[in-house]
């Protein structure tokens, strides 16, 4: 369940059309720092599943 708690302020890195759904690329090593696959992080109030963490940066599936 989202909290509401905000602990920082990421960047979109990038975004890859997938047909009917699509990937960003987030900036944001705070919240990623111990983050994994599977993992639920809020994006604008939008909880979003991660599929991939790296450098600081994650993937969630939208």
């Amino acid at each position: 369940m989202f909290t509401g708690i905000v602990e920082e302020l990421g960047e979109i890195l990038g975004r890859e059309d997938l047909g009917d759904s699509a990937r960003l690329t987030v900036l944001g090593p705070l919240v990623v720092e111990d983050a994994k696959h599977g993992d639920s992080i809020a994006v604008n109030g939008v909880c979003l599943t991660v599929v991939d963490v790296r450098e600081g940066a994650s993937s969630p599936r939208t």
